[in-house]
């Protein structure tokens, strides 16, 4: 079965369903293609060894991967966003028209657009796809303050209904999605609830013994991460300033476009104790996780929000670090199932703050915490249980 996988992230950036999934995909016989563009995210420039141009052709383990020009940007700016998305639309939409047929599209990242162009594709060509639904749009735009509910928010609206209207079968990444999708009409058998995996599921050695998390506190919190509206990091970082006593820190990892204010907001609570180290590549992230005595998880307090789970839940959760979750919802529910944490209230800086406290009360069952987080992501979450319920997902759209 000759599988066409259209996503505009893909590795070398961080990507749950990228050159590590594909490779799974071939074992289970599907001869893979792939469109995608030149890897920017999250720090808005193309990575090193890249250039930005109109085409490029690589192979990775017998997997063939088009890259096609798109406009990049790290411009909060509405205009430069939509630019980004729009033009990676028209110049993976112009490689599928010169590339053989497959048998079917699997359209990943971002869902909406790529799903527009898998939608044209299969009108004119007749191939069938499977849109992923990553972020539930125009929901997450609104809830990030992207884009209010008007005119623009009604169309884009539209464009998704017509993507799961005109799509052979979709994949969710929660229960909270499934739920949400039926609410807007798309049949319940059309849908898979297909928990995301940590892409590097297998963990790594951390190389070297040198320290790299901030030294001078008795007790290290990591946040590891986008810096962007949905993560909301300003309640977290003012609940830190107010925990200095009690020798923790907070050292958040990441780039994004909040990264800025957030700096500034830090320096004006007097946060002496919440550390920045910037963007850290996903090879290299392992050795911060493995120093750290718990991890945190955020995002602002949006409805939306209370259906998701964020990516970093699973990375978290196969680190065997415990966890302090503050996002809400399915999100918490699936960390007090595990065992493997405690939870807050998100946007809530006691809530959050006690947290902490119970946390740093709870120190001698982090270990156990942490075994235990692994364990539900062995049996709930792991990249093998997901590719079982894609393949089936795919197969079904040969009979």
């Amino acid at each position: 079965m000759k599988m066409l996988f259209i996503s505009q992230l893909f590795d070398p950036e961080y990507s749950i369903k990228g050159l590590g999934f594909l490779q799974e995909m071939q074992k289970q016989g599907f001869e893979v293609e792939v469109i995608t563009t030149f890897p920017s995210y999250p720090v808005g420039k193309v990575f090193p060894g890249y250039k930005l141009k109109p085409w490029q052709v690589e192979t990775h383990s017998g997997i063939r991967v088009i890259r096609v020009y798109s406009f990049i940007s790290h411009s909060k700016s509405k205009f430069s966003r939509a630019l980004n998305y729009f033009s990676f639309m028209v110049t993976s939409f112009l490689a599928m028209a010169v590339m053989r047929k497959p048998d079917v599209v699997y359209a990943y990242h971002p869902q909406v657009t790529t799903g527009i162009v898998a939608s044209i594709f299969k009108v004119l060509r007749g191939v069938p796809f499977v849109t992923d639904v990553q972020d539930l749009w125009p929901d997450a735009l609104a809830a990030t303050g992207t884009q209010g509910k008007g005119f623009l928010y009604s169309m884009i609206n539209k464009l998704c209904n017509f993507v799961y209207k005109q799509s052979d079968h979709v994949v969710v990444l929660s229960r909270g999605y499934r739920g949400a999708l039926i609410d807007r009409g798309v049949p319940a058998e059309k849908i898979s609830v297909v928990y995301n995996w940590h892409a590097s599921e297998g963990g790594a050695d951390a190389e070297g013994n040198e320290r790299v998390l901030p030294s001078g506190f008795e007790h290290t919190f990591v946040y590891a991460g986008n810096l962007g509206a949905a993560q909301s990091l300003k309640s977290v970082i003012s609940a830190f300033s107010r925990c200095v006593e009690k020798s923790v820190c907070l050292a958040i990892i990441g780039s994004g476009v909040e990264k800025d204010e957030l700096v500034a907001h830090a320096q004006s609570i007097g946060a002496n104790n919440v550390f920045f180290l910037g963007y850290v590549s996903p090879q290299k992230v392992i050795k911060y996780l493995t120093q750290a005595d718990v991890l945190v998880v955020h995002l602002k307090d949006e409805p939306l929000f209370k259906i998701t789970i964020p990516s970093k839940i699973q990375a978290y959760l196969n680190s065997r670090k415990p966890l302090l979750m503050a996002v809400g919802g399915e999100a918490n529910q699936i960390v007090n199932e595990a065992r493997a944490g405690v939870c807050a209230e998100p946007d809530n800086i006691s809530s959050i703050e006690l947290a902490i406290a119970e946390m740093l009360d709870k120190k001698d069952a982090w270990q156990e915490m942490g075994e235990s987080g692994r364990c539900f992501y062995e049996t709930e979450m792991s990249q093998r249980k997901g590719v079982v319920k894609i393949v089936s997902a795919l197969r079904q759209l040969q009979c």
